[in-house]
């Protein structure tokens, strides 16, 4: 609920850490985004870091978002029972169930790869208690995302900059 009335709020929050924590704060806010379902990415990041070591950034950001997301799937399947995270699942959970009943891990690949929220796959995996080694593998779909999602930001800068500059 504090994610939907704060949405642009954290997206600044996700830009400050990143200029005034440099890597570490990129660190803290893509293991929050992805740990804990608020309707924002960590890919709002990457206008304001175009500058950095790409190889640092990327290495960071997508162990953050490995951590992060298997942190949700530990969250959900370790206190499922609690109201609140029924609560927090219940607008994603029946597409999230679909999505993991025919895929089952891979779901958590698909949507560490694409837009699809990537903390609730995570965290609707760990309420049905997909086995943790496979989340854990799948949860490194965030790598090439990560990679690809920069190298498409990346693209549209330079192409931005060819036609401006």
């Amino acid at each position: 609920m504090l994610g939907l009335l704060f949405h642009q709020q954290l997206k600044l929050a996700g830009i400050w850490l990143g200029r005034e924590l440099g890597y570490g704060g990129v660190a803290i806010y893509t293991f929050v985004v992805d740990a804990v379902i608020i309707p924002t990415t960590a890919d709002v990041v990457f206008p304001f870091t175009m500058e950095w070591n790409p190889y640092l950034l990327l290495t960071v950001m997508s162990a953050a978002s490995i951590l992060g997301g298997f942190l949700g799937y530990w969250i959900a399947r370790s206190f499922n029972h609690f109201r609140y995270v029924q609560r927090v699942t219940s607008s994603y959970r029946k597409r999230g169930e679909s999505l993991i009943n025919r895929y089952g891990a891979w779901a958590v690949v698909i949507a560490g790869f694409t837009p699809i929220p990537f903390s609730t796959i995570c965290w609707i995996a760990g309420l049905l208690k997909v086995p943790a080694d496979k989340v854990l593998f799948a949860c490194f779909s965030r790598i090439p995302r990560m990679v690809v999602y920069y190298l498409l930001i990346k693209s549209g800068f330079s192409l931005i900059e060819k036609f401006t500059g």
